[in-house]
């Protein structure tokens, strides 16, 4: 449920003509896929370009499909006012993800281009009514935000959908998974995992969240949990979503807080070859036998993370399938 950028260096070597360089390395007027075989390892639109003589070389900074819908209103582009517009949306976390998506690529005027190469599934789960008011002028990433700080997870994945062409994939749901589970061997000979690390950060621990929504003064409306469960210190978080006036959707993401953020997070990273299929949403279970940190056993945790450059390998970052 993030963005990602990177960047690309093309060396000018005559395979293109200086007019297809320009018009290829156009900001937001391309999209790049950049695959290695038959996957698609990151897709992203054009949004800056470095041009150095002494190396003769061009360099194409990249930003996938979040930095997009940051910028894009999630509202109705054909109202005559957006301060009088409003929309209700019944439906799941992600159906309401999608229908936001969907009044950013759909509802509006022909130009400027309002189109996304993105396929939006058909979202079930259970329904909740969300009012959605144009005077707060909301993104479409605004949107997804909120929509996350109620426990929704959101990826978009690249891919081939035929004739070369490709399209993100929109995937989306309380802890959404393909149901693939990669069992993998750490401390065994030959094994496919290296690079194997665990951080531990105690930094976002809360266990007293407070949510700040509409309003001013006396007139705000928020909501506050606490859990008296905790083993921790008394640790305050505070959070203002302005632009939520829904008490139910405000105690929604106080409880996420305090569930998302009871415990340091464990994040492990490791790197594996492309050939292990992994992707986001899968599972991996990991086996250690004599580590010197690590219990012997299995230990399953959910992939949340793919990083790395166009190789054979990749970085993988996991978190316990429970949270935290």
């Amino acid at each position: 449920s993030a963005g990602g950028s990177g960047s690309v260096t093309l060396p000018l070597d005559g395979t293109y003509s200086r007019a297809q360089l320009r018009t290829l390395a156009e900001p937001w007027s391309r999209i790049w896929a950049l695959a290695y075989g038959e996957r698609v390892l990151y897709m992203g639109y054009v949004v800056g370009r470095t041009y150095k003589r002494e190396s003769n070389n061009l360099t194409v900074q990249l930003t996938d499909l979040w930095a997009l819908l940051d910028r894009r209103g999630a509202w109705d582009h054909s109202a005559p006012d957006v301060s009088k517009w409003r929309r209700t949306v019944s439906g799941s976390l992600a159906a309401q993800a999608s229908a936001a998506i969907r009044r950013g690529r759909d509802v509006g005027p022909p130009l400027p281009a309002m189109g996304l190469p993105l396929t939006i599934p058909t979202f079930g789960g259970t329904s909740v009514t969300r009012t959605y008011y144009g005077y707060n002028v909301e993104m479409v990433g605004e949107v997804l935000s909120n929509l996350m700080d109620e426990g929704l997870d959101i990826a978009f994945e690249p891919r081939f959908i035929g004739n070369g062409d490709t399209d993100w994939l929109m995937e989306a749901g309380p802890n959404w998974g393909s149901g693939r589970v990669h069992e993998l061997m750490v401390t065994a000979p030959h094994t496919p995992v290296t690079a194997f690390s665990e951080v531990a950060d105690g930094a976002r621990l809360t266990n007293n969240a407070r949510r700040i929504g509409e309003g001013s003064e006396e007139d705000m409306t928020i909501r506050s949990n606490r859990n008296t469960a905790s083993p921790y210190p008394l640790l305050d978080r505070t959070t203002a979503v302005k632009q939520v006036n829904d008490p139910s959707q405000l105690s929604a993401q106080v409880n996420n807080d305090l569930k998302l953020y009871a415990n340091p997070t464990f994040q492990w990273d490791f790197t594996t070859h492309l050939d292990e299929g992994i992707r986001i949403g899968d599972t991996v279970r990991l086996h250690f036998d004599g580590d010197p940190w690590i219990a012997d056993g299995w230990h399953e945790r959910r992939v949340v993370k793919l990083s790395g450059a166009i190789t054979p390998f990749v970085t993988v970052g996991l978190q316990p399938t429970g949270g935290g």
